[in-house]
């Protein structure tokens, strides 16, 4: 029998815990922290062999630089720095390389397999700028001789380095230092305080009133005291109805002088002298005064003698005495003095040309007792030429044999040959190839002097100078050349100027017309259009001057026309030398050619090629277009005549206004089409 349990309890007694632990819950070990500690320990080994690994097997490479702040930067694969030291891996990277100021380096590296390297790292310096600053303003600026422009200016890309600074202003002392400029794009700055080249000079006239003028510049009436620069400047005063008085004066810098009274006489008389045929020479009490026409001023109340000279004329001689102020117009036809010359001429069907042109005649010639050249020419002939002088009342014979020539193209050309305005021309053949420009690592280059290859093949004739003012004249009688600075620029044998590039051309037509050659140029309308297969007189082209100038006979190439160094030997050609610092406001300092303004042609000895002044004196018309042709790597060009159009012509060669390398490179170009008082020409012509 199942005894139930007992439910009843004894109602004073609590509640006992007792421990529950459910069946099957026997604790198990921790395996999951075993497990990651084991992966982690073998990472870190792994890590520790390869950096084993690449210790061992790494090379060291040693960088030094300059500047020392030099931070390097290596990619393309590890690099682990220790200082100046890596550890890298043999193999291909890319460095690169920076500091402040300094331009940036970036450069492929090789690593090899030797165990220890070393790298070299030099950091070039970025320009400097310059800052100059002038009281007065408007110094012209030179450094290292090269013509930066005017203060006030920040000059910039300066590379770093040691430099010649001259400061220049026409009525200051010039102001010189040598200077370091840093670079590492750091403004160096330079204030300069110019010193006068001057002093005060009081000046009266009686009577007062009168306008004074110190060089060019009228600077007020008398009493005044004026500036005048210790190296001495013309002073002049003038007042309406007297005499100017003129004289060169010389101030004392940081004083005052004063000049004696200025007694102004009374005003000359004026008479202008012209001839019939005009270029008569004129003489005043046996004095010469110039070539007709010709304006002359006559002391007042004075009875003068004025006398005209003209080969092939009869002298004249005329009395004039002029009232203060009086002008008067002198006009004196000159008589020819002639002589006859019996001329017979063989072939008889041959053309005579005197003086250059066509002469029709009876077989007689009277002409003016003057030298004359008389030539005789006919197809198929050899010319013949000859010179004589008629005497008056004495008939001379004169006889032309021509020779027969089967081929003139063939025959001999001379080597020398006068044109009919008087100027020598030289032959040239010059078969050569050669690199016209200039090279862009030449100091005073300029951006136009491009460099490209010519070749000459066409023989031809250069003047061995440039046209004077008695050869123009002869075209164009009322031509001056004028002055500068009351420096003549107007004497006979100084090259004519202040003639446009036109008027250079139809100076070349009238040559041509003279000589019965076909004109090179047609000029219709202020156009001018070109025959290049003329023989007539024409301009040279600008590789015909540039190869007459710069090409040896060995073909070398010259930088300057006394050679290849700077500055130039003392008197080897005519720039701004130092006796025109009083005119010209840039010069080149310390130089001496003895003349302020153009010389007289043939002043300066000849270049090897027999040619005068070329490169210097005056610079000159050529006749090409202005234009900048192709670069070095096209076809040579063949015998090139320039652009085939353009607004301006190309002037060639330095001139006295010059002082600068830049100006006095061979290469230098410049261009215009107006006349200027330092542009001249000289004429060429084909040869065939």
């Amino acid at each position: 029998m199942v005894k139930p349990s007992s439910t009843q309890q004894n109602p004073d007694s609590g509640i006992t815990p007792i421990f529950f632990e459910p069946l099957g819950s026997a604790r198990k070990p921790r395996r999951r922290s075993i497990r990651f500690a084991a992966v982690a320990g073998a990472m870190l080994l792994a890590m520790c062999l390869m950096m084993l690994w690449f210790i061992f097997s790494a090379r060291s490479l040693t960088v030094d630089t300059s500047p020392p702040e030099t931070s390097v930067t290596i990619s393309g694969g590890l690099a682990v720095q220790f200082g100046d030291r890596y550890l890298l891996r043999a193999g291909e990277y890319r460095l690169q390389a920076e500091a402040p100021g300094y331009h940036a380096l970036q450069q492929d590296l090789t690593i090899s397999s030797e165990a220890s390297q070393r790298l070299t790292l030099e950091l070039e310096k970025k320009p400097g700028q310059l800052a100059l600053v002038t009281v007065p303003e408007g110094a012209r600026i030179l450094l290292d001789n090269s013509d930066r422009g005017q203060t006030p200016q920040t000059l910039t890309d300066i590379a770093a380095g040691n430099y010649s600074l001259q400061l220049n202003h026409p009525r200051y002392q010039p102001w010189q230092q040598d200077i370091s400029i840093q670079g590492m794009d750091i403004t160096e700055r330079i204030e300069a305080r110019l010193e006068p080249a001057w002093g005060l000079i009081a000046l009266a006239s009686t009577p007062a009133g009168a306008e004074v003028t110190v060089g060019d510049q009228l600077v007020g009436k008398t009493p005044l005291s004026v500036q005048v620069q210790a190296a001495g400047e013309t002073v002049s005063v003038k007042l309406q109805g007297y005499k100017r008085w003129e004289k060169v004066l010389h101030g004392r810098i940081g004083e005052t002088l004063s000049h004696d009274p200025i007694v102004l006489a009374p005003a000359d008389g004026l008479a202008n002298v012209r001839s019939t045929p005009p270029g008569a020479t004129v003489t005043v009490n046996g004095d010469y005064k110039g070539r007709t026409p010709l304006e002359l001023e006559l002391e007042p109340g004075k009875t003068h003698s004025i006398g005209l000279l003209l080969d092939g004329y009869h002298s004249e001689e005329r009395k004039l005495t002029l009232t203060s102020g009086e002008e008067q117009q002198l006009d004196i036809p000159l008589r020819a003095n002639s002589g006859s010359i019996r001329v017979s001429l063989s072939p008889a069907a041959a053309q005579l040309f005197v003086d250059g042109k066509l002469r029709k005649h009876d077989g007689t010639l009277v002409l003016p007792a003057r030298p004359h050249r008389l030539e005789a020419k006919l197809a198929g002939y050899a010319s013949q030429s000859k010179t004589v002088t008629p005497k008056p009342g004495i008939e001379q014979a004169l006889s032309f044999d021509l020779e027969p020539q089967a081929d003139a193209k063939s025959a001999e050309q001379p080597q020398q040959i006068t044109s009919p305005g008087g100027q020598q021309l030289r032959l040239f053949r010059p078969a050569s190839t050669f690199t016209m420009g200039s090279s862009r690592r030449e100091q005073g280059r300029r951006s136009n002097e491009v460099q490209r290859q010519v070749s000459l093949s066409k023989p031809f004739y250069l003047a061995t100078t440039t046209v004077t003012n008695a050869q123009y004249k002869k075209f164009q009688v009322a031509h001056s050349s004028s002055h500068f600075s009351r420096n003549t620029l107007d004497l006979p044998t100084q090259p004519v100027v202040n003639t446009s590039w036109l008027e250079a051309v139809q100076y070349c037509n009238w040559l041509s017309q003279q000589a019965d050659l076909n004109p090179f140029y047609s000029v219709s309308g202020g156009k001018v259009s070109v025959n290049d297969n003329a023989n007539g007189y024409r301009l040279p082209t600008e590789a015909e001057w540039e190869w007459a100038a710069r090409v040896d006979s060995s073909g070398a190439v010259k930088k300057y026309p006394w050679g290849d160094s700077f500055p130039p030997p003392a008197k080897s050609a005519n720039y701004a030398d130092q006796s025109a610092a009083t005119v010209l406001g840039r010069i080149l300092a310390g130089y001496q050619d003895g003349h302020i303004v153009s010389a007289p042609v043939k002043s300066f000895s000849a270049n090897s090629k027999g040619l005068y002044e070329l490169g210097h004196n005056v610079a000159e018309w050529v006749h090409d277009y202005y234009g900048i042709e192709p670069t070095l790597g096209t076809a040579a060009l063949q015998d090139p005549l320039g652009p085939a159009t353009g607004e301006f012509r190309v002037i060639r060669g330095a001139s006295w206004r010059h002082g600068s390398i830049t100006e006095l490179r061979l290469s230098f170009r410049d261009y215009g089409v107006e006349g200027r008082d330092d542009v001249g020409f000289r004429v060429a012509r084909y040869a065939e």
